[in-house]
């Protein structure tokens, strides 16, 4: 065993959840209870991995336009004189927080990156913060969580939703999208794991998740059983894809990689099983 070594859900405390992928320098484990996927080891070093900041630079009218989909979800449900403080954990450069402020709401932001806290800074001053969901924000003292594409990220995601709970006022919302295992990419990907560990390749392939990176995978039924456990109620979930655009700014290098990416995001959104899933979840 080492630090990293993740045999457990974290989540609901399965101990040895079976493995669902073996690969030549970790293993994928599925929790048979609230059907969450992750790494184990979570990581192979304690290093900080950050997020490819110039390609959503690159991209930012394609986020804008995703930011400004998920406020419409969000304001399906909510409102802002009813549901006010919003709070983005993981904003990058605040475009989210940005749209939420126009549109009413008080909004502010919180990033583990210090050049993209600049940059948000930079745009809206004061607006983010350098850090994440913790101390600094007291009890039910927010109206909404926002953490998009972030929590797959953490070493300790049930952590951060335990501190989502404590800050959320009852009636608080939560708005969170992460990778699917419902989707097309994900299951082509691990059945190409599973090929070349019968051929006993040892060569590292892609298969959408990977320590330190992508940790952990949700989807549907994971997401309503995890929320569902700690006293949320679930009142959408939405297949989403990742612009084809964000996706190909953040793989420049490998051709084959980039005609995969555009023919499975056709096939996602002609299929309905997209690579992302949005939820929305209100506290009991």
């Amino acid at each position: 065993m080492t630090s990293h070594d993740l045999p457990d859900c974290v989540f609901c405390g399965y101990s040895q959840a079976p493995v669902h992928l073996e690969l030549p320098r970790f293993r994928v484990r599925r929790c048979p209870h609230c059907a969450v996927m992750w790494c184990d080891p979570a990581r192979f070093d304690d290093d900080f991995h950050a997020d490819d900041e110039a390609a959503y630079l690159e991209v930012e009218a394609t986020v804008h336009g995703e930011n400004a989909a998920r406020l419409h979800q969000l304001t399906r449900h909510i409102a802002p004189h009813s549901h006010p403080r919003v709070l983005e954990v993981g904003c990058m450069h605040g475009d989210f927080v940005y749209q939420a402020r126009g549109a009413g709401f008080e909004a502010e932001g919180a990033d583990l990156s210090e050049s993209a806290v600049e940059e948000a800074n930079r745009r809206m001053p004061g607006a983010v913060r350098y850090g994440t969901l913790d101390a600094h924000y007291g009890d039910a003292s927010l109206d909404v969580v926002a953490a998009f594409n972030v929590i797959e990220h953490m070493d300790q995601p049930a952590q951060f939703l335990d501190e989502v709970r404590r800050v959320l006022r009852p009636g608080g919302v939560l708005i969170a999208e992460t990778p699917a295992q419902e989707s097309v990419y994900h299951h082509v990907l691990f059945l190409r794991g599973r090929v070349h560990g019968r051929l006993q390749q040892g060569r590292e392939v892609d298969v959408g998740v990977h320590p330190g990176t992508h940790i952990f995978k949700f989807g549907r039924r994971a997401w309503t059983t995890i929320l569902g456990d700690r006293g949320f109620e679930v009142l959408e979930l939405v297949p989403r894809s990742t612009p084809l655009r964000e996706l190909l700014a953040k793989n420049k290098r490998n051709p084959v990689l980039r005609a995969g990416i555009v023919g499975f995001g056709l096939l996602g959104r002609a299929t309905g099983w997209e690579n992302r899933v949005l939820v929305v979840a209100r506290m009991r």
